[in-house]
């Protein structure tokens, strides 16, 4: 088995191994036994560590039986090796997963939840309860969390005997009775986990509640703490210091201004709409009286506009009356007739005319890449 660093010191950048094996795969890639290893492997949810082994870049790392698994785009060479982690991802995680024991461990008391899902991949970071929590409940757990950053307690771990495990209250998404690793949060958390976490809370740095959705009966919530939540606090603000600029608006009202311009740009759009269901009407009128095909070109109307103004105009024209907007290549259409079956002949109008679209009997929708001439030869 292989010896495990990561759980004497989670602060490990660099170690020296012995190589055991190094195997190539059907892949091309290498995977590598070493004799002790501080790269963690994926577990519990987390992802795995990288970094090198020697000169090769380590991609992944998986604990089978316990032997530890390093997969390597290159073969390692030698029988000793210096091995070195990325060590500031390794942190970042370390800083979301102790903050994560946290906002569970409050949750837990103040509201019976329990953790029934966790992720914490390169990126992102979500957890899963089984309670229905609201956004206050959620901004009060948050709050209490960052005062457990600002207490900097300590965090400790140790494996219990079997007999000592039955006396423990920890939490734990597993009945676990042996090699249990209990991660206590002095004052605020004590969970069964394998992962590397911080030493102290205030090693964190922030911990930000992103958002939350209702799954499965109980709560998903987006987190991120430390160097993450600092990033993400970044381009938040970058976002909303964009929006002022453009709106003309303080940072602190420009939400509102945002909501204000939202309430504006669907007065317009309703004004649009009446307007163009006018013009329709209004070229309806125009449009001469015809026992044949009729072709009208509609400049950017979209197709429930061209809908509309076909509604109006049909009683003009005795045969087909093909509404267009677009232009050479790229045409919408909406053809209708009240004399004839327009979807029987949908098939053979889009084999002529680089079509595509169907509908109703009454009328047919979809689009031409076929040219204006070419379009109002065909039903001439």
């Amino acid at each position: 088995m292989t010896e495990k660093l990561y759980y004497k010191d989670a602060y490990i950048k660099e170690f020296d191994a012995a190589v055991l094996s190094s195997v190539e795969l059907e892949d091309g890639t290498f995977d590598v036994v070493l004799d002790k290893t501080a790269f963690f492997p994926e577990e519990g949810g987390q992802s795995s560590d990288k970094g090198y082994i020697g000169a090769s870049r380590v991609t992944d790392v998986q604990e089978m039986a316990g032997v530890v698994h390093h997969y390597c785009r290159s073969s390692v060479e030698g029988d000793a090796v210096r091995c070195v982690i990325d060590f500031d991802e390794r942190f970042e995680k370390m800083q979301c997963h102790t903050a994560e024991h946290i906002l569970c461990g409050i949750m837990h008391r103040l509201y019976g939840s329990e953790n029934v899902g966790f992720h914490l991949g390169d990126d992102d970071v979500v957890f899963d309860v089984d309670t229905v929590l609201t956004r206050e409940q959620l901004d009060e757990v948050r709050a209490l969390a960052n005062k457990a950053v600002y207490e900097n307690r300590a965090v400790s771990t140790h494996f219990p005997s079997p007999e000592e495990i039955t006396a423990l209250q920890y939490r734990s998404k597993l009945d676990l009775k042996e090699n249990v690793r209990i991660v206590n949060i002095e004052g605020y958390d004590s969970c069964a986990c394998c992962a590397p976490h911080v030493s102290f809370t205030g090693e964190i740095g922030t911990i930000a509640i992103l958002d939350f959705e209702k799954h499965r009966g109980g709560t998903r919530i987006h987190m991120l703490a430390g160097a993450r939540a600092e990033r993400d606090y970044a381009k938040r603000y970058g976002v909303i210091k964009k929006i002022s600029a453009l709106t003309s608006e303080p940072q602190e009202t420009v939400a509102d201004a945002v909501e204000n311009l939202v309430k504006t740009l669907e007065n317009t759009r309703q004004n649009l709409k009446m307007a163009r269901l006018k013009e329709s009407e209004l070229r309806a009128e125009l449009l001469p009286q015809s026992d044949s095909n009729a072709v009208v070109l509609l400049g950017d109307y979209t197709v429930p506009e061209l809908i509309d103004f076909s509604n109006a105009a049909l009683s003009k024209v005795g045969g087909m009356l093909v509404a267009l907007a677009g232009s050479d290549g790229d045409f919408r259409y909406v053809i209708s007739s009240r004399t004839c079956d327009v979807r029987s002949k949908a098939k053979e109008v889009n084999a002529a005319l680089a079509g595509r679209g169907g509908g109703r009997p009454e009328m047919i929708q979809g689009s031409f890449a076929s040219s204006l001439a070419e379009i109002e030869a065909y039903f001439k």
